[in-house]
């Protein structure tokens, strides 16, 4: 019994009160090793994207500057500008910034407009006359006297004006060819559709014929005239 006493008494000096066991935390957490700051994928406090304005009011601008970066169309292109894929407002044309609204195009957008000269206003009056964008100005050529011809003589034609060289349809519907070695009575060509200069079909029928005789005249046999029989007679080595 004085050994149950003794375990007793100790194990009430190990044992809590339940003021003891409120200050304790209820749970417990444990973080692992890539969540250790915070969420992965959360929210972040990071640096800003540097939005707004970037040309003031009345400043000189090249194409190409960005003048307003945006997330959303707060702001809209106007004349001589353009937006890019994340609503930046870029310069299209050289001139000066301007700010303005325009009640005609919409009642409550703000747009964002070029100037091409210092004092132009925007936005330009509806059914104003376009104003230039190549940089140039308008300029009258300066009109000059026509020179005037003192010596005629080296102009003036002593042909009469009336005559006419073409030659008639009648005189250009044959022609006839200088004789030659190889043709030496000559053809004379007609002129046929598609504008072409041919013998006629019955002619061209009878050229054999008319060779043939021509041959026979100077005493040659047809095997001398063809050149499958010349080329017979030829020695093969």
């Amino acid at each position: 019994m004085a050994a149950l006493a003794c375990l007793e008494s100790a194990l009430a000096g190990l044992r809590l009160s339940r003021q003891h066991l409120a200050l304790l935390p209820l749970t417990s957490r444990r973080n692992a090793s890539h969540q250790a700051q915070g969420r992965a994928n959360g929210a972040k406090d990071g640096a800003g994207k540097r939005l707004g304005a970037k040309k003031t009011g009345g400043e000189y601008v090249v194409p190409g500057n960005i003048l307003f970066r945006q997330r959303g169309t707060h702001w809209f292109p106007g004349e001589n500008c353009f937006m890019g894929r994340d609503h930046t407002i870029h310069a299209g044309a050289p001139g000066y910034v301007r700010y303005y609204r325009d009640p005609t195009r919409h009642p409550k957008r703000k747009y964002i407009g070029i100037a091409l000269e210092k004092h132009y206003d925007l936005p330009t009056p509806y059914n104003a006359a376009r104003r230039r964008l190549l940089g140039m100005l308008a300029y009258q050529s300066p009109q000059t006297a026509p020179e005037q011809i003192t010596n005629i003589s080296d102009l003036t034609s002593t042909e009469d004006p009336t005559t006419i060289r073409q030659q008639p349809n009648s005189a250009r519907e044959a022609i006839t060819l200088k004789p030659t070695k190889s043709n030496p009575l000559g053809q004379k060509l007609s002129l046929k559709p598609g504008y072409q200069y041919r013998l006629s079909n019955w002619e061209i029928g009878r050229l054999p014929e008319r060779q043939e005789a021509a041959a026979r005249a100077k005493g040659m046999t047809t095997q001398e005239r063809l050149p499958s029989g010349r080329s017979a007679k030829r020695p093969r080595y």
